[in-house]
């Protein structure tokens, strides 16, 4: 109850005490509220010492005169003789009447008195012609009237007497529903302690009604559901609320007794159906016409128990829901849920809701119910696999493992599980339906699922488990031709991935293409094709890879929406990316993404930032790039994928070392490394090479060439190069050279020449080889050609590279304006990417020599005179090994040398170096 009223009604209770006449009339919009100003008045009263009579009119007073009014007076035995003859009606009324006056005159200056009139809005006609002549001629006896209606169900004669009283000075408050400061209060007063969230909100499914609100919190703090620690009240973790306590669930019914018999009977219907559903649902449990249906629903809403909402009608309060609901038989519940499971159905609710209500119906209900419930399954599967997925879990949960139909429920789960991406969950069920398989068909089914939920996506086991998996199920003597052909697809895919055995996943793959073709398992020969694919694109034959990746998409989208809930059109940029051919992969990625909306596949997020980040990077699109794997570690967080974050967070390193964001790459490649502790195969080598490149960036070149050597040892040098870009080859040869390891450079280049040997018309791998030679060769024609090679391929950051090591070479070379014009274009398509912004990476040189403040000559103070000559000495085109052997100085006191000028002029590069120190003997000697 509002302070309003409160005082209101104090008001009121100190004029009676005074001796004078009051009148209260307090107006509520809906059931629920009444009772808290009687209740409050009521107990004020007797605690002053006044006289009460309270009485509440019901609809039936409507067709007996003055029967409100006689109920209310006989509510006490001190006023109940002055009712004694008012149900004579066949004398005089006004007689009556002036009778009832003087005894209420002679009562109230005995003691004061309160005449409280509950749910005045049904009292009789009589009454309130009656109440319109006493109350007037009362003003000067100590006696409170109080009169609670709701004024949208009140009578003619009613809304007339209230008017008229109002208009003479009576008090008139509304009873509103406690506020959210008001609830606060009402609970923290009850418990004695600031009640948190959880608190407040169980306290709120009282629907602000404040009689209701404060039995609710007595219950909770009782029943032991509240702790308090240090004046803070909270819910205990394991409260049970599911179910109200008797005494406030019967009080919750009689509140709503006022409501006619149809409205009872809609709410009831309404409380088997849940907190929210339509008239029509109703209209379908209880056989009854939707229009007979929709004068108790309108009055349901106006006695404030519904709320319209769009999908339909709600209770306002969960605890009216569930009190209306306890109230019920239990055989007339059963029966209900039994028919409303049929009713939701056809009006297209959630299939849990389907479930939940035959669960409540009993058992026997559910096992007849088993061939509706996998209709609704097969019905979600498809663009609703996550409703699907949590149905079968259910059904699994409640039939138990000894239900005859608990491993086909296991199989479907763990589909739909793999699906929605909960991977943990498929992959506990999946090896448990593997071990415990009593057939064949069962074991092949876990193992398919098992090598979907080892992709990246998914990353649960991983392909070297799903390969011994595979091994043990074709170990099983009950295989028929078609278990072994799909058996030996997923262990050529597995075989493909993990990069264990590619020659042993060639078999597997073209034994499973043979059986695919030959039984017409598309299945079959899917796999087989995306396993050949693979092995394709680690021995370098790119364009072969493209063509068996088609063949692989082409038989999923034969297959349908189950095999392309796998995303098998992802499979393409890889090879596309190899060929150069962006367009096409973006284009896929965008189909791809298209897609997963469809099919509902939101696992996928992180998949496809992955391949747009990589692409992005390959055509120096860094902004973009950067931008796409952020979203894409964003959302790896958010599922429990730590493969494909390792990944996203490794390329997002490679990134930012591009864009010079050095600290930031460091901190990605720590988590990239951490993830994947343990891990071998095709992911860590490249995530080692990344490292090589920050290193290098750093200018930690020794420790990068030394990490380079080891990785080049630890790999095979043609899977390696074909699947990290073309940028691979020439850093490779680079860093072999400043440790002198020719042997190293050399074959380094025989890799690359024979990548491009294998692929005529690959741009990019040209390139790479052009570029390697030249860079171990010391041939410039080579170096410029390869820039000109990555120009036409679109891949910037290797055009920028090549360019910088021509720049470099023509400076050894003593042709400085050519060094500058090569210098310059890197630095100009830099820019084109960065803006300028950022510290410079030696991957991708960054700045020009125009774009860098002349270096004042008090930092030309700084450098000590050995500095200055090293300075000198790089300028002319020597390596630091050159100059070592000049100064007859070691090699690493050269490098801590040249590192030393690097930050004390805040140049980044060797041929930015020869232009300052060119540019500073040309000052000089002008000077001189």
């Amino acid at each position: 109850m509002s302070i309003e009223a409160v005082a209101q009604v104090d008001d009121a209770l100190l004029a009676v005490e005074s001796g004078r006449g009051a009148v209260v009339i307090a107006e509520r919009s809906g059931v629920l509220g009444r009772g808290a100003i009687t209740d409050y008045t009521v107990a004020e009263s007797r605690r002053r010492g006044i006289t009460v009579a309270h009485g509440r009119a019901t609809r039936a007073d409507r067709a007996a005169p003055l029967s409100t009014l006689v109920a209310t007076l006989s509510g006490s035995d001190a006023t109940r003789g002055a009712a004694a003859d008012l149900g004579d009606l066949d004398g005089n009324r006004l007689a009556s009447l002036d009778r009832l006056r003087e005894r209420l005159i002679r009562l109230s200056a005995e003691r004061p008195l309160v005449l409280c009139l509950d749910d005045f809005q049904h009292a009789d006609e009589l009454t309130a012609l009656a109440l319109r002549v006493l109350v007037p001629a009362l003003t000067s006896s100590p006696i409170l009237w109080l009169l609670v209606s709701r004024p949208s169900l009140a009578s003619t004669a009613v809304r007339g007497v209230v008017e008229a009283l109002a208009a003479s000075g009576a008090r008139r408050v509304t009873i509103g529903r406690l506020t959210a400061a008001e609830l606060k209060r009402l609970c923290e007063a009850i418990l004695g302690a600031a009640p948190d969230e959880s608190v407040l909100e169980v306290a709120a499914g009282g629907g602000g009604d404040p009689l209701l609100t404060e039995e609710l919190v007595h219950w909770l703090h009782a029943a032991g559901q509240v702790e308090v620690h240090e004046r803070k009240a909270k819910l205990r973790a394991d409260a049970e609320l599911l179910q109200i306590p008797a005494g406030v669930a019967q009080k919750l019914r009689a509140r709503l007794s006022d409501l006619s018999e149809p409205v009872l009977a809609l709410l009831e219907t309404g409380a088997v159906l849940g907190k929210t559903f339509t008239v029509h649902e109703v209209a379908g449990l209880t056989q009854r016409p939707a229009t007979e249906l929709v004068g108790p629903a309108t009055e349901a809403i106006e006695a404030g128990v519904l709320i319209p909402e769009t999908a339909g009608l709600r209770f306002r309060s969960e605890l009216v829901q569930k009190a209306l609901y306890s109230g019920l038989d239990e055989p007339v519940r059963m029966a209900l849920h039994r028919e409303a499971a049929t009713v939701v159905r056809a009006e297209g609710r959630d299939p849990d809701e389907v479930l939940d209500h035959l669960v409540r119906s009993g058992r026997g209900s559910l096992d007849e119910s088993i061939d509706l419930l996998w209709e609704e399954v097969r019905r979600n599967a498809e663009r609703k696999p996550k409703i699907a997925a949590r149905l079968v879990l259910r059904m699994l949960h409640l039939l138990g493992d000894a239900h005859p139909m608990a491993e086909a429920l296991t199989v479907e789960a763990v589909r739909l599980l793999s699906v929605t991406g909960d991977g943990r969950l498929a992959w506990e069920l999946a090896e448990r339906a593997v071990h415990s398989a009593a057939d064949a068909d069962t074991a092949t089914t876990m193992v398919r699922t098992l090598a979907e939920l080892a992709e990246p996506a998914h990353d649960w086991g991983g392909d070297n488990a799903v390969a011994e998996y595979t091994r043990l199920a074709l170990a099983r003597t009950d295989l028929t031709p078609v278990h072994r052909a799909e058996l030996r697809a997923v262990q050529a895919y597995s075989l493909a991935r993990s990069d264990e055995n590619i020659a042993l996943a060639e078999q597997a793959a073209d034994d499973s293409l043979a059986a695919g073709s030959a039984l017409a398992l598309g299945e079959a020969i899917m796999l087989g094709s995306a396993a050949k694919g693979l092995t394709a694109l680690r021995q370098g034959d790119f364009a072969r890879s493209l063509t068996l990746t088609r063949a692989a998409v082409q038989a999923a989208d034969r297959i349908g929406p189950r095999a392309q809930q796998r995303h098998p059109r992802l499979w393409l940029c890889r090879p596309l990316m190899a060929l150069d051919r962006f367009d096409e992969v973006a284009s896929t990625l965008t189909l791809a993404r298209r897609e997963a909306r469809y099919l509902g596949t939101s696992w996928s997020t992180p998949t496809w930032h992955h391949h747009w980040a990589r692409m992005w990077a390959a055509r120096g699109s860094f902004a973009e790039a950067e931008a796409d794997a952020e979203a894409g570690v964003r959302a790896a967080r958010e599922q429990p994928a730590g493969a494909l974050l390792s990944r996203l967070l490794c390329l997002l390193g490679e990134v930012r070392t591009s864009l010079g964001l050095l600290d930031q790459a460091d901190a990605n490649l720590s988590e990239a490394e951490n993830l994947a502790e343990g891990g071998t195969g095709a992911h860590v080598a490249h995530l080692t090479w990344r490292r090589v490149l920050w290193l290098w960036a750093i200018e930690r070149e020794d420790e990068a060439a030394e990490v380079a050597s080891g990785l080049q040892a630890a790999t095979d040098p043609v899977a390696f190069t074909a699947t990290g870009g073309p940028l691979i080859a020439p850093v490779l040869v680079k860093l072999a050279l400043r440790v002198d390891d020719r042997s190293r450079a050399d074959q380094v280049v025989r890799t690359a020449r024979a990548l491009a040997d294998r692929n005529p018309g690959v741009t990019s791998t040209a390139a790479a080889a052009a570029h390697s030679a030249g860079l171990n060769e010391g041939d410039l024609g080579a170096l410029t050609s390869a820039a000109e090679m990555h120009r036409i391929s679109g891949r910037r950051p290797a055009r920028v590279l090549a360019l910088r090591d021509a720049a470099e070479l023509s400076l050894s070379l003593g042709d400085r304006d050519r060094s500058r014009t090569l210098y310059d274009e890197a630095s100009r398509i830099h820019k084109s990417w960065s803006g300028g912004q950022g510290e410079p990476s030696p991957v991708v040189v960054a700045g020009s020599a125009e774009m860098i403040p002349p270096v004042s000559p008090a930092r030309w103070s700084h450098l000590t005179e050995t500095e200055l000559r090293v300075a000198r000495l790089v300028a002319q085109g020597m390596t630091n090994k050159a100059v070592a052997a000049h100064l007859t100085l070691s090699r690493h006191t050269v490098d801590t040398h040249v590192r030393n000028t690097f930050t004390k002029l805040r140049v980044t590069n060797r041929v930015e170096l020869a232009l300052r120190v060119i540019a500073h003997e040309q000052g000089r000697h002008a000077a001189d």
